[in-house]
């Protein structure tokens, strides 16, 4: 019976702390926050030149992806999809283009590209835009309307207006070295769970 009991507790020790650290070695990013909570009555469309524009200040260096919920209503919308990322000084930086065609219904999508060195507490701004589209073709963000010190957003435009705020997202960094991996999944695993708490609590 002892042994049993030693067993499960070996077993789940392994499962919680030693299997999360060989998993981790693999990664190529790691997610830098928790995906902020939002109210999913509230969106934005973008088609033709209806784009969309975030400001947020990158919380890590290795900038490397930006993540985000996006709905494709009906599934309607095959068109391009581009991402554009801009440092502060209005540069062009990036680049991510995809199809409408790979975008399934509220789906999380991840824009992905070369990791940004010195990207630590420096504002970006990135565009979400469909020229192919038409106004029965549109996607969507969600959006939230304060900001986000998790994150990072701070504002964001649409049809030429600027307000506080901004569509939830999540921000990606390639790691430095195995140690910072294992300590970023520990650290966004425990944030996590805190979070999880909090909504309980409420």
């Amino acid at each position: 019976m002892k042994k049993m009991i030693l067993l499960t507790i070996v077993s789940v020790l392994v499962l919680v702390f030693i299997l999360p650290v060989v998993l981790s070695l693999s990664l190529k990013m790691i997610p830098n926050n928790v995906q902020p909570g939002y109210n999913p009555d509230i969106r934005l469309s973008i088609y033709k030149a209806r784009d969309f524009t975030q400001k947020f200040v990158a919380k890590t260096d290795n900038l490397t992806a930006i993540g985000l919920s996006i709905r494709n209503p009906n599934l309607k919308n095959k068109s391009d999809v581009i991402f554009n990322l801009y440092d502060s000084g209005v540069t062009l930086v990036r680049t991510v283009t995809i199809s409408g065609m790979n975008l399934e219904d509220g789906s999380f999508i991840k824009f992905t590209f070369p990791p940004i060195t010195g990207s630590l507490g420096k504002e970006f701004s990135f565009t979400i835009s469909s020229p192919g589209a038409g106004p029965e073709e549109t996607i969507e963000v969600f959006i939230i309307n304060s900001k986000d010190i998790a994150s990072g957003i701070t504002e964001y435009s649409y049809l030429e207006e600027t307000h506080e705020g901004g569509t939830p997202i999540v921000t990606y960094s390639k790691p430095q070295s195995r140690m910072s991996t294992v300590a970023g999944v520990y650290s966004n695993w425990f944030s996590r769970l805190l979070h999880l708490r909090s909504q309980k609590s409420d």
